[in-house]
């Protein structure tokens, strides 16, 4: 699984403010788990169901599937590009916006729902006749 440090550290080097063979210094690693806690938590409440839980260290692991890593790296890297004042290509703001949608597309068409109308009529039709027959009785 991949840890929490990899996640802050691809989005800070999409930042370009960090070089990708440096590790993040711890207040800015402090800086990102914050708001990477705050976004998950916010997707969440707009049913982006991951499974999020609260993590407090880099050395965590990423309590969130595989094949969200992408989205949320990116989306971190947006969250946090007020802080660090980059500016962002049109191409990053694109795969994170991307990202997003196809995680939520993909949460969408795993959830299922059954519904009941118990309170509506049955019917009593013939397995012969018409499917109107039972209604009509």
């Amino acid at each position: 699984m991949t840890a929490v440090a990899d996640i802050v550290r691809d989005a800070l080097q999409i930042l370009g403010v960090v070089d990708p063979n440096e590790a993040p210094e711890a207040e800015d690693e402090a800086t990102a788990i914050r708001a990477l806690n705050l976004m998950c938590r916010a997707w969440e409440v707009q049913g982006m169901t991951l499974g999020w839980q609260d993590v407090s260290g880099p050395g965590e692991e990423l309590p969130a599937p595989p094949e969200a890593e992408e989205a949320i790296a990116y989306n971190l890297a947006l969250r946090l590009r007020p802080r660090y004042g980059t500016e962002l290509s049109a191409d990053i703001v694109q795969q994170a916006n991307d990202g997003l949608a196809t995680l939520s597309a993909q949460i969408t068409a795993n959830t299922f729902a059954r519904t009941e109308f118990p309170d509506l009529p049955a019917g009593v039709g013939s397995r012969f006749g018409s499917w109107r027959d039972g209604f009509f009785q």
